[in-house]
């Protein structure tokens, strides 16, 4: 029986009908012993109803199948409540069979037997969820309504229906429909009960029973069967009836002693005896007809049975609670005491209280609470039990209270009255929170100093909780989103206080930051309700568990809406120095340029003069013409790149990044510089990369970078003999993609002390130097993402690079 009740014993933690869709049966030992015991009881169950039949005519006194397989639905996951109905089938078969009953009318019957059980499991299943224990008043009250009530009320109409459809037995429809009601009523009350109770708790208690319960059951069980033997078997239908009370006392000391378990079992000894005893012609009930006599049987045993259940159930109950309760007190956390109501003495305390309070058990029990000398201030504690002994229960009521071994802590007070063994006391929970406090304290003084700085940081904190999708924010974190004081934040206010085409952005940093656990650092702009824009930079990380698991996320949020606003003014300072600039240097290649645009207008001048020769004699030779032509196109087009070079250099107008091929830009820049190149006595070299991919870039500034370091190369070898002046513009692929610049002269190098301060603005090694040239290139192509330094090399001279990252490059 070990496996079997196992596997009774496993009704699923929730109601059936939330878990419907799990229907795989395992076919191992304890399902197949299941299917084996509901077969048995079944076949065992239809034999004992047949049994008990009153005779000539067979009129059922109760018909226990029918709760047998009600009882085994109660006891088996939903899953598998096809497997016991099959079961059920061949034992109602055979037992059926044996007694000459029709097929068709075995098939009707099992059918109604089904539905009963079916119903009335159904029911309670719905109603109950987790195990079906018939210990509360709750569970008892819906086992009465849908297994003794709903269930037989509902399958007798079909029941009386197939007995008259298939025209076997006699009698009209609604005799046949009252007797099959009440024999079903009365088993399902002293059958189901007896077998739910045993596999639910009667065959585990027997194993924790004492001897003492053992003898004490078997006491029991030898009185009850002893008077219900004489009772009901021994005295003849013409005896008092007052005398079947005499089982009473028994039915009640099994209710009260051994619960649910101990009730169920002793009516079913009652009824069993009254049936066995009236089916044998013995007994108070055997002096009428057999329909009177099962009739009143019935009636006896339903109004026997019911208040016992509900009486053996509020018993059950409250021993479970007070059971809890003391298991509770003892193993409570927190310091208990039971204070008599009455006189205020103390009759109980639990472990804690010891550890606390520094009193032993012994010092504290049938003292009066005032003896114990806990109050830190007159009369406090007295006071307060007194006015939950008039009703008021109190909940963490804080105070101080004076302990035998630590001194004064301080403590948090709960306290509410209960009967205990029909006394009125008043239980108090004493919780220590003198740690606690201090805890508290030094956490409100480090959130105070922690706000303290964050604000003198300009630094807004917040916290935000995934999961319950709440949020904190600090006053000044409220005021750079524009939040009320009192308004409940959560993701989508963050969120909606973000411009809108930053929203996403920022929702992908939250998601990323508590999957990767790792510092977040993100820039965005802030809408406020009033239109206002400002820009934060919002860093944070998410705290997680032991586990790994994500608790919350923290994080700062820094406005810098002023460091925008001054960062865009100073570009536009260096927008305007850097035109500035360009129209300064070309003030100082304004004769060299001259120089330059003399050349090919001369050219034109020439040429032009020689065709006008040409056509004077007369002599026109229309190839010698054309050529003449293609010379003064080709000279024009020349000076109109030197002009347009000049117009785009002063131009004032917004950076405008294109596609730039670098090689290009320095032949550019080589055509722009050479006149200069030739008035310093210098020759301009190039060394280019082939093949080199486009840069996103400002053709103007990058062309500006340039020709800074291209005249300063020239102003760094004045004093270099003249056939040592030369200067190498050369550009090549670095490893990671990106493209290296460099300009290189051989004049004296870059001295120590002017190391470190070459690309600061104001500073300048030349007499006649302002100081922008190499600040405004570090700012050129630290704006386009790269890398500008400087280095002597060997055999004489300095050279200059810059680096565009691979970003830049276009693929």
């Amino acid at each position: 029986m070990k496996s079997i009740s196992v596997q009774l014993g496993t009704a699923e933690n929730q109601s059936p009908w939330r878990r419907v869709g799990d229907w795989n049966v395992p076919l191992d030992l304890p399902t197949v012993l299941t299917g084996l015991v509901v077969f048995v009881g079944y076949y065992l169950g239809a034999k004992l109803g047949f049994a008990l039949t009153f005779q000539p005519r067979p009129v059922s006194v109760l018909w226990p199948p029918n709760s047998i397989l009600a009882a085994a639905l109660l006891l088996t996951p939903l899953r598998i409540w096809w497997l016991v109905l099959l079961a059920a089938f061949p034992a109602h078969w055979a037992a059926e069979l044996q007694s000459q009953v029709p097929p068709t009318m075995i098939l009707c019957w099992f059918i109604s037997n089904s539905c009963e059980a079916v119903i009335g499991a159904g029911l309670i299943r719905y109603l109950i969820s987790g195990p079906i224990r018939l210990n509360s008043l709750r569970n008892v009250g819906f086992f009465c309504l849908c297994v003794v009530c709903i269930a037989p009320f509902l399958s007798s109409f079909l029941d009386a229906g197939f007995v008259r459809w298939n025209g076997w037995g006699q009698g009209a429809y609604w005799e046949l429909w009252r007797v099959r009601f009440i024999s079903n009523v009365l088993a399902a009350l002293t059958v189901a009960p007896l077998i739910v109770t045993w596999a639910t708790s009667g065959i585990a208690s027997l194993r924790k029973a004492r001897r003492s319960r053992y003898l004490e059951a078997g006491l029991l069980f030898v009185g009850l069967l002893s008077v219900s033997f004489a009772v009901l078997y021994k005295l003849g239908w013409e005896a008092d009836s007052a005398l079947l009370f005499l089982p009473l006392p028994f039915l009640l000391w099994a209710a009260v002693r051994f619960g649910s378990c101990g009730a169920s079992t002793a009516v079913w000894i009652v009824a069993f005896s009254a049936i066995w005893s009236a089916t044998h012609g013995h007994g108070p009930f055997s002096g009428g007809s057999a329909g009177h006599n099962a009739l009143s049987i019935q009636m006896f045993l339903i109004v026997l049975s019911v208040p016992l259940l509900f009486l053996a159930a509020v018993i059950e109950e409250r021993g479970n609670v007070e059971e809890r309760f003391v298991k509770a007190f003892r193993s409570s956390p927190d310091a208990m005491l039971i204070i008599r109501r009455r006189d205020f003495c103390v009759i109980d305390v639990n472990e804690h209280w010891q550890t606390i309070f520094g009193y032993r058990r012994e010092e504290a029990i049938l003292h009066a609470i005032s003896d114990l000398n806990l109050n830190a201030r007159e009369g406090d504690l007295e006071k307060l039990i007194a006015s939950a002994s008039d009703g008021e229960a109190l909940h963490d009521v804080e105070m101080s209270l004076r302990t035998k071994a630590a001194g004064v802590r301080r403590i948090s007070l709960s306290a509410d009255t209960v009967d205990m063994a029909s006394e009125p006391c008043v239980v108090v929970i004493i919780r220590d929170i003198t740690e606690q406090k201090k805890a508290e304290a030094a956490l409100r003084q480090r959130e105070a100093r922690i706000n303290l700085a964050a604000e003198s940081a300009n630094l807004a904190l917040w916290v935000y909780d995934p999961e319950k999708n709440l949020a904190w924010m600090s006053e000044k974190g409220r005021a750079i989103y524009g939040f009320g004081s009192e308004e409940p934040l959560s993701r989508d206010s963050f969120v909606s206080g973000v411009h809108p085409d930053e929203r996403q952005v920022v929702r992908n940093a939250f998601d990323r930051a508590r999957e990767s656990q790792e510092t977040f650092e993100i820039e965005h702009r802030i809408l406020k309700p009033d239109g206002e824009t400002s820009w934060v930079i919002v860093r944070g990380r998410s705290l997680c568990d032991e586990q790994g698991k994500p608790l919350e996320l923290i994080g700062v949020t820094i406005d810098v809406t002023a460091k925008k606003q001054a960062d865009l003014q100073l570009q536009l300072h260096r927008q305007e120095m850097a035109h500035l600039s360009r129209v300064a240097m070309m003030g100082e290649m304004a004769a060299s340029l001259a120089h330059e645009l003399n050349q090919p207008l001369s050219g034109i001048i020439s040429n032009a003069r020689a065709g006008e020769r040409f056509i004077d004699r007369g002599d026109v030779d229309l190839r010698e013409l054309s050529n003449l032509l293609a010379d003064i196109v080709a000279d024009g087009r020349r000076a109109g790149d030197v002009i347009r070079g000049i117009q785009s250099m002063i131009r004032k107008d917004a950076p405008a990044r294109q596609w730039v091929n670098l090689n290009d830009l320095v032949m550019n820049v080589v055509r722009m510089v050479k006149p200069d190149a030739m008035h310093h006595s210098c020759e301009l070299e190039t060394l280019l990369a082939p093949n080199l991919l486009a840069l996103e870039a400002d053709p103007i500034q990058l062309q500006q970078v340039l020709i800074n370091l291209v005249i300063n190369a020239f102003d760094a070898m004045r004093d270099t003999p003249l056939n040592r002046r030369k200067v190498l513009i050369a550009t090549e692929r670095n490893g990671d993609g990106a493209i290296r610049t460099s300009v290189r002269d051989c004049g004296v190098g870059i001295s120590e002390e002017a190391r470190g301060q070459l690309f600061d603005h104001f500073f300048t090694t030349k007499p006649e130097g302002l100081g922008m040239g190499l600040g405004l290139v570090r700012s050129i192509v630290e704006s386009h993402g790269g890398t500008v330094a400087a280095e002597n090399v060997e055999g004489g001279g300095a050279q200059f690079h810059f680096i565009l990252p691979a970003g830049a490059v276009a693929l």
